[in-house]
This record gives C-alpha cells, sequence and structure tokens, in this order.
C-alpha cells in the first residue's frame, strides 16, 4: 500500500493553461483490471442535457462508456481514486462516478468544454448541488491502437500516452472562471480499440 498511498509525481506540460502529465500512474496490471470490469457494463455514452442536466444522447460523441460510483467499485478503483485525488491535490468527495470509456476505430468524442457553463438551465443547476467540474482526469489504460489522440485545437496540441500514463487539465481559472482554452476532443482510433478512464472532479471555488 504505501506506494499507492504516495502523491504521485506529475509534469506541467503547459501553464497557462494547466495541462499535466503522470508517467506510470497506475500498472499494467491494473489497467487491464479495469478494462475487463469495465468491458460487460458498455452502453452508449450520454452527456449533460443543456435543459434538465440529466443524461442524454448527442451527436458530438458516439463511442461507448460504463460508470462505477464511490460504493460501485471494489478495492482497486477505491485505491485508484484516492491517488487520482492525490496527484491533483483535490478531494475524493468531490469525485464523479469514475467512467471507463471506450472506442472502436471511428469513434470519436467531438471538440467540446467540460467545465459546467451557467448559461445554460441543466448545468446551473449541476453547479449548485455539486459545484464545478474544475478538473478533468484521464488515464490511459491501453496503447495497442492507432489514431486516438486527445486534442487540443487552441492550444494546437495533441496527446496520447502510453498504457498507465495520465493527463489531467484544469477546466477553470484560479479565479474559477472556464478557461476557454480548453477545448478538447477524443480523436477517433484508425486501427484496434481504445480505453481510457476518465474522472472528473467537482470543486467549490
Amino acid at each position: 500500500l504505501p506506494p499507492w498511498l504516495a502523491v504521485p509525481k506529475y509534469a506541467l506540460v503547459s501553464a497557462p493553461p494547466r495541462v499535466a502529465v503522470a508517467d506510470d500512474f497506475a500498472s499494467p496490471e491494473i489497467c487491464d483490471w479495469i478494462v475487463q470490469r469495465a468491458r460487460p457494463r458498455l452502453g452508449p455514452a450520454k452527456v449533460f442535457d443543456l435543459v434538465s442536466g440529466g443524461p442524454t444522447h448527442e451527436a458530438v460523441r458516439d463511442n461507448s462508456e460504463c460508470h462505477f460510483g464511490a460504493d460501485d467499485g471494489d478495492l482497486i478503483l477505491q485505491l485508484l481514486r484516492n491517488r487520482i485525488a492525490a496527484v491533483t491535490e483535490l478531494f475524493v468527495p468531490g469525485l464523479e462516478a469514475t467512467a471507463v470509456l471506450h472506442y472502436t476505430p471511428g469513434q470519436r468524442f467531438l471538440p467540446h468544454y467540460d467545465y459546467l457553463d451557467d448559461a445554460h438551465p441543466g448545468h446551473v443547476k449541476e453547479i449548485a448541488e455539486g459545484g464545478q467540474r474544475v478538473l478533468t482526469f484521464l488515464l490511459s489504460l491501453n496503447d495497442d491502437y492507432e489514431g486516438g489522440e486527445t486534442q487540443f485545437p487552441i492550444l494546437g496540441r495533441r496527446y496520447r500516452g502510453k498504457k498507465g500514463n495520465a493527463l489531467f487539465f484544469w477546466n477553470v481559472e484560479p479565479d474559477g472562471s472556464p478557461d476557454k482554452r480548453l477545448l478538447h476532443a477524443g480523436l477517433p482510433p484508425t486501427l484496434g480499440e481504445k480505453w481510457m478512464l476518465s474522472q472528473w472532479i467537482r470543486g467549490r471555488l
């Protein structure tokens, strides 16, 4: 347990906006375990409805996903959630349900923001109930595919980590205002399947 409880090392690759990477965040065995847990639970991926705040299907994304809540995982996932909180310097209660994302060739998530926009009633409701979505954490669960990078169009950058490597970025400025430079997209794999763990973290700033 001591290595798991130690704060992982990370490196800022952009500031501002704030984007960081943490190599070898999870072992290959842990990545494989998460994929095995997620595979039988996959369903069509959803987004927040702008009016109701509930989940809905939109053409912006066509991959599949599943979620593990705080009380719906196992010891591995609980330790991983604590490790994510440690490296991001945020609190475990702010972690949303952990998502595992699956992409087959051609599937993608078009450019979007992860922060909640208070111009939309559904997002206002979410912010009031749980706080702003301040940070996005992505863990590469495999790397035996082609394409499939995480793209930041405004920054002119793409990222594709090795298995077990993590990428995370702050969706808001230090004062809590949305950082619109962090528009990003999940590009489609051209060969093979892409698996990612996605963790959104809320905060009351």
